[in-house]
């Protein structure tokens, strides 16, 4: 997000949730941007995906799920439809829930995001080159100077420990590049952060601990006052129906699962439901169960967990996440995620477990799928504030 539009949406944030009326079957919601029908911005999503797609499920603001579709073929009996209440690995969205965490841990310290994160390092890691310099900021914007190749879940305690001990290049530190490691670096930060130092323990089994007390704390932190049941970072339960992805057509292919990320959670790997993710986005932007009004502020003007850090088409002046799996190739087997906030109270959350349809599918993200569907949702009303 560039000055101005950081600076736009602050002014927004400042001013009561926005302002809705219409029918019972649609809700307009303006800023000081204009307005939308949150019901033309679903039926836009759904439009596009529709048949297109082997399964999606959409929540936009104030408006009851639309979904289609299947969660699981033939192939992979039971075979079920797609539901808002189905799981599946939810891929880089978790490095919104990451955020959130990291917001509550710090206020427990009284820090700012501008601390350094080389005080709550294992003791007994070797630090490189520059990690001193790293502060949380730098994580949740992606300008830690990390170049370690982190795709997926290659964010195991082992590959963080060697990145901390490699060091980073100052000049790196200047642009901003993805990794997923700037964000699983915290399932390694939260024991000492949180009083649990772990020094009397080697790496597997410390390994297995730390990863033990992210998923404890996020749950116990980020889910339950939500009312979210206990999420994980792996598959259910065997007999649990989830959502499965499939090349398209699907044909016989059996769906992918995308395994347990346990050891590997949060950049990736979180396990919910649309329903779900929509509890937590739709408390960022009408709550204040998990983040205080200036933790909020902080996390939208400054691009912490989202994607605005490192492009700029979510569209401007609002915030938004793409996740995606795909054994890396965008024409094969795939799950997308998405989640954003526009007109600073209609929270949006699509997911679809399959190849998206062209031209999105060459774009290799959601986010002009949904940018598009918002875009063309707009329609005549009067520009107001956010909170009047």
């Amino acid at each position: 997000m560039n000055a101005a539009g950081a600076a736009a949406f602050f002014a927004l944030l400042l001013l009561p949730l926005s302002v809705r009326a219409g029918s019972p079957t649609d809700i307009t919601a303006c800023d000081s941007l204009g307005c939308i029908s949150e019901a033309k911005f679903s039926a836009n999503i759904s439009h596009t995906l529709g048949s297109n797609v082997v399964g999606y499920a959409s929540i936009v603001g104030g408006l009851p799920p639309v979904f289609g579709g299947q969660a699981r073929t033939a192939s992979d009996p039971p075979s079920a439809a797609m539901s808002p209440d189905l799981l599946t690995n939810i891929a880089s969205v978790s490095k919104v829930l990451t955020t959130i965490g990291i917001f509550q841990s710090l206020r427990k310290k009284n820090l700012t995001i501008d601390a350094p994160i080389y005080t709550y390092i294992y003791s007994d890691w070797v630090q490189g080159p520059n990690i001193n310099t790293i502060t949380f900021r730098d994580l949740l914007t992606h300008r830690a100077g990390i170049r370690t190749n982190c795709n997926g879940s290659n964010t195991t305690y082992a590959v963080l420990k060697a990145l901390i001990e490699q060091g980073v290049n100052l000049a790196d530190k200047s642009v901003a590049t993805y990794n997923n490691c700037n964000f699983a670096i915290f399932r390694e930060l939260l024991p000492v952060m949180e009083g649990h130092t772990l020094t009397n323990l080697t790496d597997i089994p410390r390994a297995s601990k730390s990863a033990s007390l992210y998923i404890s704390y996020m749950n116990e932190n980020v889910f339950r006052p939500l009312g979210i049941r206990n999420a994980q970072c792996m598959p259910p339960a065997s007999g649990t129906v989830d959502i499965l992805s499939y090349p398209i057509p699907a044909g016989v292919a059996h769906g992918t699962d995308w395994g347990d990320w346990t050891l590997a959670c949060g950049g990736g790997g979180w396990v919910l439901s649309a329903d779900e993710i929509f509890k937590v986005i739709d408390d960022l932007a009408n709550g204040n169960v998990l983040l205080t009004s200036v933790e909020k502020t902080a996390m939208f003007t400054n691009c912490l967990g989202w994607d605005c850090s490192v492009r700029a088409d979510c569209p401007n002046p609002y915030v938004c996440k793409n996740g995606a799996l795909n054994n890396g190739n965008l024409n094969s087997i795939s799950v997308w995620t998405y989640t954003g906030i526009f007109k600073c109270s209609v929270p949006v959350v699509v997911l679809v477990n399959s190849l998206l349809p062209a031209p999105y599918r060459s774009a290799g993200d959601i986010i002009g799928l949904v940018e598009h569907a918002y875009k063309e949702a707009a329609v005549v009303g009067t520009p107001k504030p956010c909170r009047q």
